[in-house]
């Protein structure tokens, strides 16, 4: 039996947001490890929520001076006994995402 590991890759606008194997699941949300994702396209913003985890700030992502306003999102201080969700990013569902 042979375990494989998929890469997804994030885009928008024909660019490249990120290339990742490592993501978790939150409410059916993949949310992407911070560091495989291209963070210069990724511009936070001044607009933060709250839900039953805690505080979520919102990010702009900007490609050839194109916006798509709050675009993802990051829980700010969400942890389980198991992991830090503050190190994970989620996308809009007009984000494509393929493997």
């Amino acid at each position: 039996m042979c375990n494989v590991r998929l890469s997804w890759k994030i885009k928008w606008n024909n660019a490249l947001l990120g290339k990742t194997k490592d993501f978790v699941f939150l409410d059916r949300i993949k949310y992407f490890l911070r560091d495989d994702l291209n963070m210069e396209y990724l511009k936070e913003n001044d607009h933060h929520t709250t839900d039953d985890r805690g505080q979520i700030k919102y990010y702009d992502i900007v490609v050839d001076g194109k916006v798509y306003k709050n675009g993802a999102w990051s829980y700010m201080d969400y942890q389980t006994y198991s992991k830090d969700y503050s190190n994970y990013i989620a996308f809009d569902e007009d984000v494509y995402m393929s493997t």
